[in-house]
C-alpha cells in the first residue's frame, strides 16, 4: 500500500517553464548582450540544481553569486503572471490529503518561493514536509532527505513513491529503493537513462494509479 508521496514542484505541481523562459531571457539579455536564449534549455534545466544552468548559461561569468542573486530577484515578478498550475492538480492533491496519504515536498526551489507556490495554489496545508534548497540535504538525485523521510515516518520503501517530472527526480527514486512515477505534460530529456515505475501523462491518469496500487 502506498502511504507516502513525495513530490518534486516545478513541472510537477506547478507548470513554471514560462517563468523560467522568461526569467532567463530577462539574463540573457541584461547580461550576455542580449543574446537569445533557447526555450529548449528548459528541458535542461528543470530539474537539477539553479547552479547547474548558471554554471551552463555563464561559463563566462565570474561573478556566479551575483547571476544566482539576479534570477532570485527577477523571477518572482514573473510568478504572478505565467505561473500555472497543471489541471486538476488542486483536486488530486487534495483527495489524496483526504484518503490520508502522508504527502512532503522534495525540491531545488527554495523554501520562499515553495511555500509561495503552494499556497497560491491552495494546498500548502496538505503538506508535511517541505525539503528545499535551503535545507541541509544534498540535492536529488542523492537519497538522503528521501532515507530521512522513510525514516522520520516508519515507511518502508515499497509504501514510498517519489513523483517528479526530471531523470532526477526517477534517480533519486532508484538510489533510494523506492519506485518513481514521472509526469510527461512537458518535454524533459535523460528520462529513458533511468527506470521508472510509471509515466503519467497528467493527474487524473497518475490518480488512478495509486488507486489502483492501493486496490491490492
Amino acid at each position: 500500500m502506498i502511504k507516502l508521496l513525495i513530490f518534486d514542484m516545478d513541472g510537477t505541481i506547478i507548470d513554471s517553464d514560462d517563468v523560467l523562459i522568461k526569467t532567463w531571457e530577462e539574463l540573457f539579455k541584461l547580461y550576455k548582450n542580449n543574446e537569445v536564449f533557447n526555450p529548449d534549455k528548459i528541458a535542461e534545466y528543470s530539474g537539477p540544481p539553479l547552479s547547474y544552468a548558471i554554471n551552463d548559461a555563464f561559463k563566462d561569468f565570474d561573478d556566479k553569486e551575483f547571476i544566482r542573486q539576479e534570477y532570485r530577484a527577477r523571477t518572482k515578478k514573473y510568478y504572478d503572471t505565467d505561473l500555472h498550475n497543471f489541471p486538476n492538480c488542486k483536486e488530486v492533491i487534495l483527495k489524496l490529503f483526504e484518503d490520508g496519504i502522508k504527502l512532503c515536498i522534495l525540491t531545488a526551489k527554495n523554501l520562499e518561493m515553495t511555500k509561495y507556490c503552494l499556497d497560491k495554489i491552495g494546498i500548502l496545508e496538505c503538506f508535511d514536509d517541505l525539503i528545499t534548497c535551503d535545507s541541509s540535504f544534498p540535492s536529488k538525485p542523492d537519497p538522503a532527505a528521501i532515507n530521512y523521510l522513510l525514516e522520520k515516518y516508519n515507511f518502508k520503501n515499497n509504501e514510498a513513491i517519489m513523483v517528479g517530472d526530471t531523470y532526477y527526480d526517477a534517480l533519486a527514486a532508484k538510489n533510494a529503493h523506492i519506485d518513481s512515477i514521472i509526469f510527461t505534460m512537458r518535454k524533459r530529456v535523460r528520462l529513458n537513462e533511468v527506470n521508472i515505475t510509471f509515466k503519467a501523462k497528467d493527474y487524473l491518469e497518475f490518480y488512478d494509479y495509486i488507486e489502483s496500487r492501493n486496490k491490492i
